[in-house]
């Protein structure tokens, strides 16, 4: 958790003058989480460490509301509900760390290129 942690705010506030850098993008679906959470773990040792010749980057958390990602046209309010809480949550834990949460809606092939 320390490293994950440590992490975040590292590549929050990596600046680089290189035009070549590591950017990554953790795509949040199903685990609205920090802690154990190999993906962001992974996003976030790229965006760090980058790749040979590239300079740390940034990493970009998302969460694209694309109809099915929680099946929003069959949930219950208190299903959506649930889900609003866990992004808020989820945004506010990475703003401590220096980072923020950014959530976009449609589809995700239209939307991630973005």
């Amino acid at each position: 958790r320390n490293f994950l942690m440590a992490a975040v705010v590292s590549s929050a506030t990596s600046m680089t003058t290189s035009p070549l850098r590591a950017n990554s993008i953790h795509w949040f679906r199903k685990g609205l989480r920090l802690h154990d959470n190999p993906g962001l773990v992974e996003a976030l040792r790229y965006a760090k460490e980058g790749k040979p010749g590239s300079a740390p980057g940034k990493l970009y958390p998302v969460y694209i509301l694309d109809g099915d990602s929680f099946q929003l046209r069959h949930c219950t309010a208190l299903r959506a509900n649930f889900v609003v809480e866990c992004l808020a949550d989820l945004d506010a834990s990475l703003r401590s760390l220096g980072s923020r949460l950014y959530v976009a809606r449609g589809d995700p092939v239209a939307v991630l290129p973005e």
